[in-house]
């Protein structure tokens, strides 16, 4: 007698295992996207004897220009770079009233720049600056935050701010580079995008809501490349472009009083459909139910219909 009832225990454990498998599958598709303008931003200059405003700018302020600028060192007026502070916490926060806290994940980065001069071959109304040139350049991500915009022009510099001389500073602590674009003159006032990795610092600062500082520097001897600023102030300036979706998954799955309960986390107050498939071979998944997530992206949800097939989960927009 002992031996049957152990074997009846064994079965009934079986068939508890095979009436419902859950398969920690969730899809969701909806998206928030943040846009915002630097915090910070300069170009940093090392004058030429053919510059305007001298042979040696290195401990000169540019930070109050409406441009910014690359260059390299073996341009006709010198060499420019320009470092762009970003601050995440208006995107964090955006995306925490969205999805919950900590609830979101980033799928993409981007930038946007315009110019009022990005017709290639043409000369900057202001001299000190290089003909525009199609060119490749850098953009390395820079730990070190501690700098000043300053209020130096390019007519009027000043020393209050972040130079060229300060770059040794800049860059002694960790540094990363994110990627090099090609610039192609597009014509005057033409937003042109480039694609950032996600880069594991740079989506840190992003997730924690901190700053973010990149430097830009000539990759090739051919570059002229002007950009406006958010000193600029008519709609052209810097945009930094987040997108983030809902982390939406599958946490438990369980029988209570022969009914299955299942758990999961996704957006706040967002609904989802409930689907189930009898065989992952095949794409037949059907929809036995809808649910909403609570106001902490909590989700629960009961399936009565739970039977001795075995039955997979998943949680789709």
């Amino acid at each position: 007698m002992a031996a049957a009832k152990e074997i009846v225990i064994r079965q009934a454990k079986l068939f508890i295992l095979a009436a419902c498998i859950v398969f920690l599958v969730a899809c969701a598709h909806t998206q928030t996207t943040y846009s915002g303008t630097t915090s910070q931003d300069a170009f940093l200059a090392t004058g030429s004897p053919d510059n305007p405003d001298g042979t040696n700018l290195t401990d000169l302020n540019y930070g109050a220009a409406g441009t910014l600028a690359v260059s390299p060192a073996s341009a006709d007026k010198g060499e420019f770079q320009s470092v762009l502070m970003f601050n995440f916490s208006a995107a964090a926060s955006q995306f925490d009233s969205t999805y919950g806290a900590n609830h979101w994940t980033i799928t993409g980065i981007s930038l946007t720049l315009t110019s009022n001069f990005g017709t290639a071959g043409f000369q900057p109304f202001n001299g000190i600056f290089n003909v525009i040139s199609g060119g490749n350049f850098v953009i390395e991500w820079i730990l070190d935050d501690n700098w000043v915009e300053g209020t130096g022009t390019p007519n009027l510099p000043t020393m209050d701010g972040v130079t060229y001389d300060s770059l040794a500073t800049l860059t002694s602590g960790p540094t990363d580079i994110l990627c090099t674009n090609t610039y192609t003159p597009p014509g005057d006032n033409v937003p042109v995008t480039y694609i950032l990795p996600l880069d594991t610092n740079l989506v840190a600062a992003i997730e924690s809501g901190t700053n973010a500082t990149l430097l830009f520097y000539a990759a090739d001897n051919q570059i002229g490349y002007l950009f406006n600023s958010h000193e600029y102030g008519r709609g052209n300036e810097p945009l930094i472009n987040v997108t983030a979706v809902p982390i939406v998954k599958i946490l438990s799955g369980n029988f209570t009083n022969g009914d299955f309960y299942l758990t999961g986390q996704g957006a706040t107050n967002a609904q989802y459909n409930v689907q189930v498939n009898f065989d992952l071979a095949t794409t037949n998944w059907q929809s036995i139910g809808t649910v909403t997530a609570g106001t902490n992206g909590f989700i629960q949800f009961t399936d009565p219909s739970a039977t001795n097939r075995q039955r997979f989960y998943r949680l789709s927009e």
